[in-house]
């Protein structure tokens, strides 16, 4: 192979010598809990090289990566890529030293945008700036234009699963890295994508850059691997140059036995003339009239050029997307408008996307799998444990699932053992109808064979099966007939000899002489509507700021309608004051929503400020004295941010649970300081505190200040993009490279400082050390935020929507009492305007996602 020299910076080697060692693995020991993933294992990757690792599920191949890009801890052994050492690598350290990682499972914060994203796993040197990361982004991805045109300014939870891995692969070239692990790289990608990533590959290690390969595809390893190394149980069975070994010798070295693949199981004589399940005139957005039957004991394949509407009528069959038409199961029409109700009717689904769909991540195994079988596992409501256990073993050890017990997190398994889990949820169901989606993906060669057979077998006890899979060899193998989808309608049908990989295939291509056209363009389409002006509100973190506001100015028309004194400065005046207070307590509370966290600890803290002021602002202090009490209070509130932080970060204590104690602490100690009001604060203070222009609060005008403030620097910072990376998704956050606890910090601290101010207008009120006057506006400070439009989840907010949300919240009260009315009207409106607000902006953001699925 011939090698080009490259001058760019020293990332890629000025030449790709092939004795040279880019990656270096020695000696790596890993331990889990009742598993020994990897034994000793030592690896080399050379310059020039496209270096293959293939094993079955659970073999150790993820977590061996994992180590050398510093995402897994190793217990021994060393990392070397390029001249850089470890025994403890980082994933920053990683990055730095030349080494791109694309996981099986895509590292992408769904709450970022595109070029947010590409960005923040790129080395600091490479990092463009942020005003210039939507060009940046678009020159890499303009290379995978004509098959998949992404818009930068996305967010991520609005891409399709291939398309979030075009971004990671584009991201991860660009890097130009000594060395490139791709875990899995072609399981979501479409045939035109996959052929695009070989050239690019091939490009790259032409340029002197090595390739780390991994996947349960060995047409794909044969076809572009140069090196082959086989692991087995943790344990390096050997590495062999693919020139000596054929594809059925390194089936045999994967499983350790021999295996025959390829055998076409599809039996027409166990297939029996009862309709088992029947559809007619199905239709829905992306398709039309589709009908359709399966008889007992068949499987039927659902085959077609991705985008041409099958895998939008598996999921409407199974409740997942709007469908209308006839559906029978058992000759008895059933409902498919959800899930629960489709699997009533005797439908399970078996998701492609096991991460998002398939698995309850904090779950065990056994709970996993029995989550659609409790009534049957149940009487009178209780579970019979001894029964429930005795069939999940028995799946579990049909499916071969590796695991050191079913009690363990599945979130702990290897991606094609958490693909067995819920594949034994589906079979451990009953049901009459199997859809199956995709359901050997991830998942190694031994396995998808033991599959194929468990589907036959399930098959032959009358259940009807449909498949749905990418793959025209697989649908071959497995099933007795095939429908070919074109344009959201079945076109085609082939069973018998015509049943074959070649003659699905052009079958597919075929279909119809707008079939290519049809297919690119549904391939190189954006999210319908992507960049219409509805759809853009609609993804802005701003939009229930405009909703909240027009909630505002209806009840201002009301109130204006009810009496005179609303519009007047007197009013305002009294009012202003309030808005301010709530409006800082609400941004300390949405900084710390932003990385997924809740802070009950604002209105004692508040208190607390109160009496400390009544010890460090008592009367008639001098200018510096006053200085010195403010600084003091700062100090104090960073300190109870920072026990926050230590409790929820450190200790990995639950943020409602951490912030719970220091509550509990707080208000012990301003009760101690204060067991009752007392302690005159300094009125020159005051009255600063209280500096109007005109009407308006000098302390109000400060608040929108705050808020517009930090609304950029946490939209143009790169700080305030870390927050918001880390509440996205910690784990991924810290995969590539981003402190959460560091993150996690600055929310907590900041959060504690927001409520000085609010303190301070507290003490306008009470003019004394009142222990309680602020432990109120804790839950009106999370409504706010919850009003603003923030996720409670992390990620996402905007300190512009909290202010409003506590505006909106201070116009309730208002209007409530210019009407007469009680006061529990306002906990109503409260809450009915939070339940409508949560309501609208959740769906609205869930019917965005689902129109890209």
């Amino acid at each position: 192979m011939t090698q080009s020299e490259v001058v760019d910076d020293d990332r890629l080697l000025p030449t790709a010598d092939p004795r040279t060692v880019v990656l270096r693995l020695d000696q790596i020991e890993k331990r889990y809990p009742g598993v020994h993933a990897l034994k000793g294992v030592s690896l080399r990757v050379h310059a020039g090289e496209i270096h293959a690792l293939v094993g079955e599920n659970g073999a150790g191949k993820s977590t061996l990566v994992g180590v050398a890009a510093g995402s897994v801890r190793a217990d021994t052994g060393t990392v070397e890529i390029g001249s850089a050492v470890s025994e403890e690598p980082s994933p920053e350290w990683a990055r730095e030293a030349g080494l791109a990682i694309v996981y099986q499972e895509p590292a992408l914060l769904p709450d970022l945008t595109v070029a947010q994203n590409m960005a923040l796993a790129m080395p600091q040197a490479q990092r463009p700036a942020l005003r210039a990361q939507g060009r940046w982004a678009r020159e890499i991805l303009d290379r995978w234009q004509s098959l998949a045109d992404i818009d930068p300014s996305l967010p991520v939870r609005e891409l399709r699963p291939d398309a979030r891995f075009v971004v990671e692969i584009g991201r991860a070239l660009a890097e130009q890295p000594r060395v490139i692990v791709l875990d899995e790289p072609t399981e979501h990608l479409l045939p035109a994508a996959v052929e695009e990533l070989f050239r690019l590959v091939r490009e790259h290690v032409e340029h002197g850059g090595a390739v780390v390969y991994i996947s349960h595809r060995l047409g794909e390893v044969m076809r572009i691997a140069h090196t082959i190394s086989v692991l087995r149980d943790g344990a390096l069975v050997g590495t062999f140059d693919r020139a000596t070994v054929s594809e059925p010798e390194i089936v045999n070295l994967v499983v350790g036995h021999e295996v025959t693949v390829g055998e076409h199981r599809a039996s027409g004589g166990d297939v029996q003339q009862t309709e088992r399940f029947a559809v007619r005139g199905l239709s829905g957005q992306a398709f039309h009239d589709v009908t359709l039957s399966v008889r007992a004991g068949e499987i039927l394949g659902f085959a077609g050029i991705e985008g041409q509407g099958q895998r939008e009528v598996l999921r409407a069959l199974a409740g997942l997307e709007d469908g209308r038409g006839e559906v029978r199961v058992n000759d008895r029409k059933i409902s498919t408008r959800n899930p629960s109700v489709a699997q009533r009717g005797g439908v399970l689904y078996l998701p492609q996307d096991r991460h998002n769909e398939g698995v309850f991540a904090h779950l065990s195994l056994r709970e996993n799998a029995a989550v659609t079988t409790l009534r049957r596992l149940s009487r009178w409501g209780l579970m019979s444990t001894q029964t429930e256990r005795r069939a999940i073993r028995g799946q579990f050890e049909a499916l071969r699932v590796k695991a050191p017990s079913m009690d363990v997190e599945i979130a702990s398994l290897s991606g094609g053992n958490q693909q067995k889990v819920v594949l034994s949820r589906v079979l451990l169901a009953g049901s009459q109808v199997i859809l199956a989606d995709e359901p050997t993906q991830g998942v190694d060669v031994g396995a998808r064979e033991e599959i194929y057979e468990i589907l036959r077998e399930t098959a032959r006890r009358g259940i009807a099966v449909i498949v749905l899979s990418s793959s025209s060899a697989e649908l071959a193998q497995i099933c007795d007939r095939v429908v070919v989808f074109s344009r959201g309608q079945v076109v085609a049908e082939l069973e018998g000899a015509a049943l074959t990989d070649h003659g699905i295939t052009q079958a597919a291509l075929t279909a119809s002489r707008a079939r290519a056209s049809a297919a690119e363009d549904e391939a190189t389409r954006p999210a319908p509507a992507a960049n219409s002006v509805p759809r853009r509100l609609a993804r802005n973190d701003l939009m229930p700021s405009g909703v909240l506001a027009l909630a505002i100015l209806v009840l201002g028309v009301v109130a204006v309608n009810h009496t005179e004194f609303y519009l007047t400065q007197r009013n305002f005046s009294l009012v202003l004051p309030l808005l301010a207070l709530l409006a800082f307590l609400a941004m300390g509370q949405q900084m710390v929503m932003l990385v997924g966290g809740i802070d009950l600890s604002v209105g004692p803290l508040a208190s607390f400020l109160v009496v400390v002021g009544s010890f460090s602002l008592a009367a008639y202090r001098s200018p510096a004295g006053m200085v010195f009490g403010v600084v003091l209070l700062v100090l104090v509130a960073a300190a109870a941010g920072t026990v926050n932080w230590v409790l929820a970060s450190v200790l990995k204590i639950s943020p409602i649970m951490a912030t719970l104690v220091t509550f509990t602490l707080l208000q012990g100690l301003a009760f101690l300081l204060r067991p009752l009001p007392a302690g005159r604060i300094d009125p020159v203070f005051l009255s600063k505190v209280q500096t109007t222009w005109g009407f308006v609060p000098v302390m109000m005008v400060l608040a929108i200040a705050v808020a517009i403030g930090l609304e950029a620097w946490l939209r143009l910072s790169s700080r305030g993009v870390r927050l918001r990376a880390v509440g996205s998704n910690p784990r991924t956050a810290e995969r590539i490279g981003l402190s959460s606890r560091r993150a996690s910090l600055v929310a907590y601290v900041g959060c504690s400082v927001l409520v000085v101010p609010a303190a301070l207008l507290l003490m306008a009120q009470a003019r004394t050390g009142n222990p309680s006057i602020g432990d109120s506006y804790t839950l009106s400070s999370i409504a706010a935020v919850v009003l603003g439009g923030a996720s409670i989840f992390g990620g996402r907010g905007s300190f512009v929507g909290a202010l409003v949300g506590a505006a909106l919240i201070t116009q309730v009260n208002t209007v409530v009492q210019f009407l007469g009315l009680e006061l529990y009207w306002q906990q109503w409106l409260l809450a009915g305007l939070t339940i409508v607000s949560v309501a609208l902006y959740s769906k609205t953001r869930s019917l965005m996602t689902r129109s890209v699925a």
